[in-house]
């Protein structure tokens, strides 16, 4: 909850009034998918997109895939890093 000038330790009330919050938003977009998507057992991408199309949750989509851009960023950076630890050509010689 340390975001966006929030407290360092927020009251526990509130924490708990938060968790509440997400777990119950959470709930409703994992009800509405398996009513629009049929009875999956696995919750997709793909699935969240569909959830979160209408224009209130417009916010929320392009928070979603900004957050998965950085994801497939991290991974391309990871692996690069791995593959030059790997072939270390190009290093300094003292």
């Amino acid at each position: 909850m340390y975001g966006f000038g929030d407290d360092r330790n927020p009251a526990n009330d509130t924490v708990n009034v938060m968790e509440e919050i997400l777990i119950e938003y959470i709930v409703d977009v994992v009800l509405s998918n398996r009513i629009l998507g049929g009875k999956k057992s696995r919750l997709s991408i793909e699935d969240l997109r569909r959830a979160l199309s209408r224009p209130a949750d417009a916010k929320k989509l392009a928070r979603m895939e900004e957050l998965l851009f950085m994801q497939e960023d991290i991974k391309r950076a990871r692996a690069q890093f791995e593959e030059s630890e790997m072939n270390p050509s190009g290093s300094y010689q003292s």
